[in-house]
């Protein structure tokens, strides 16, 4: 049972990201398949990954990362000077945050079934 409850919140973020890219492709939404071009691209940025595998192995709790990144994303998104600041776009910001959240979870993952056996 605890092995649950420390597995669900990486389960829901896979799975929640699994849903976007397939609701992409059935209703053939331009703007949603180009993030995820982005994020093709962005997983091969050996920095981001690193990054995101590391936080998944070493924070204890998952729900502080993926709240973390969720408002950091919405934090860049909401304050328009932080784009023009950053040169940022909101789809590189939404494929950054993706590409860390899934590689988070995934390491997460491991970690919690390293731990249970």
């Amino acid at each position: 049972m605890i092995f649950i409850k420390k597995i669900l919140p990486n389960l829901l973020v896979l799975s929640s990201i699994l849903m976007m890219f397939i609701v992409s492709q059935t209703s053939n939404n331009q703007e949603i398949q180009e993030i995820f071009r982005l994020i093709d691209d962005l997983a091969t940025n050996l920095i981001l990954v690193i990054v995101a595998i590391t936080l998944g192995l070493f924070v204890a709790q998952y729900l502080y990362v993926l709240v973390g990144l969720v408002a950091a994303m919405a934090l860049v998104v909401m304050v328009p000077a932080l784009n023009t600041a950053l040169n940022l776009s909101v789809d590189y910001v939404l494929a950054c945050g993706l590409v860390c959240l899934g590689f988070s979870a995934i390491s997460n993952i491991y970690a919690n079934y390293r731990g249970i056996e």
